[in-house]
């Protein structure tokens, strides 16, 4: 893992921060923690993960620079591909007993043009995952991390 981000206000980018504290309503002071979501539903976005490789790939077809945090991440990976190809249901498990559950793609938003004003088009597919919590604990950069099977 490359990065570990939070926002206490939503928008982009998220900061990055030495270590998280990732609950069961998501990290910590983060403004997307919590049980439900601003319209009193489940929360299925308590925590997002990229793939750096997006990011650079993006960042070099644009010729501009995302940094951490910068696609409004929670989490930064290498290593997993752009995690396209990774579906709702599975988890991802960290060296540290941390554990997230997929919910989904995260679809990228107009906010991202603030990078450039094709990044909306060019993220589409790879921005990365919405997730819940299925097992909290401390998170740092330098935490390694594994791609699980769906739930029984």
């Amino acid at each position: 893992m490359l990065a570990v981000c939070l926002n206490t206000g939503g928008g982009i980018p998220r900061q990055p921060q030495e270590r998280v504290l990732i609950t069961p309503a998501g990290v910590e002071g983060d403004f997307h923690a919590g049980e439900f979501d601003a319209h009193g539903r489940p929360n299925r976005r308590q925590v997002t993960v990229v793939g750096v490789e997006s990011t650079e790939a993006v960042g070099a077809d644009l010729n501009v620079e995302i940094p951490p945090g910068g696609l409004g991440e929670n989490i930064l990976v290498r290593g997993l591909g752009d995690l396209s190809e990774l579906v709702a249901g599975q988890r991802l498990r960290f060296s540290t007993g941390v554990e997230l559950e997929i919910t989904g793609q995260n679809e990228p938003c107009n906010n991202l043009s603030v990078y450039h004003r094709l990044a909306v088009k060019k993220l589409y597919g790879r921005r990365g995952l919405l997730t819940i919590v299925s097992a909290g604990g401390e998170l740092s950069p330098g935490d390694s991390v594994e791609v699980l099977a769906p739930s029984a």
